[in-house]
């Protein structure tokens, strides 16, 4: 098994394997390398039953709300009825959370095991895709909800054709980053990355389903490029405006910063400036990190 999968520990039974065994014959041979392949893709598949188990549960439930609802509104509205009614209620919502906690069985999994699976996304290129669908995060739309990617996707506006993520220190930070406000405002969802690990795995996983996989603290997402002729032509009085506050940064910040270049921004909705890293750069996370 792989190393990201070290946490599965099981027995194999093979007719084909020989009896005398020794450390050369196992290195050389074939039929290790077609145990191991299919090894890992039943624990994948496995892994993928919780996930499909989660979904169906979930929708059951949102079906069994819908009904409790259509059953409510067609009671007769007395005090005793109601008294009973939201006694009954709060035994079956007392239930419901019991049921769910032994339902969400994946994002037990993932609590547990999340961070293997990041590690096998950037390990195994063979499973890339197949791990890729089992990655959870937190993001914009729901700050206190896990989402997978192809749920991102069910959730991107029409013109939008990246999948947008920010890095941080903690969930919290994150979300009080300037540039987020301008995205947010816009309707576009960003993942939130709080993991160490997940700009790693996001170095891997450049693309998804088609889609670029981007930073927004980076330089060349353009996704809040407008089109609008009013619009540019605003922005193009704005750099003439501060063309000399322009100047004088770019010969001072180089200095003292040394940062690659200063130029006016439309990222930005509040705050007066923000420090965005080059296309191929290291980010203030991931330098934190390697410097950790």
């Amino acid at each position: 098994m792989p190393n990201y999968l070290n946490f599965i520990k099981g027995v194999v039974d093979s007719d084909d394997l020989p009896l005398n065994v020794s450390r050369e014959q196992l290195q050389q041979l074939k039929m290790l390398k077609v145990m191991s392949k299919k090894l890992i893709r039943k624990t994948l598949d496995m892994i993928r039953e919780l996930v499909q188990e989660d979904e169906e549960d979930s929708e059951e439930d949102s079906d069994s709300d819908e009904e409790k609802e259509e059953k409510s509104k067609s009671e007769q509205d007395s005090e005793d009825e109601k008294e009973k009614k939201s006694g009954s209620d709060a035994e079956e919502g007392e239930e419901k959370t019991d049921d769910d906690v032994e339902k969400v069985t994946y994002l037990r999994f993932w609590k547990s095991f999340g961070k293997s699976i990041k590690l096998g996304v950037i390990e195994d290129t063979s499973n890339r895709m197949k791990l890729a669908k089992l990655l959870r995060f937190y993001s914009t739309n729901n700050p206190k909800k896990l989402t997978s990617l192809d749920e991102y996707i069910s959730r991107m506006k029409d013109d939008q054709d990246t999948i947008l993520y920010l890095p941080g220190d903690s969930k919290a930070a994150i979300l009080k980053s300037p540039i987020l406000d301008a995205y947010t405002s816009k309707g576009y969802e960003v993942i939130i990355m709080a993991d160490p690990v997940d700009e790693y795995t996001t170095q891997h996983l450049t693309e998804y389903e088609k889609r670029k996989v981007k930073s927004i603290a980076k330089m060349d997402v353009k996704l809040l490029d407008t089109k609008d002729k009013t619009e540019k032509k605003k922005m193009l009085k704005l750099k003439s405006m501060y063309l000399r506050t322009l100047t004088w940064c770019k010969a001072h910040v180089k200095e003292v910063f040394g940062a690659e270049a200063c130029a006016m921004s439309h990222k930005l909705r509040l705050a007066p400036l923000f420090v965005f890293t080059s296309e191929y750069g290291y980010s203030a996370q991931m330098e934190k990190i390697q410097k950790a």
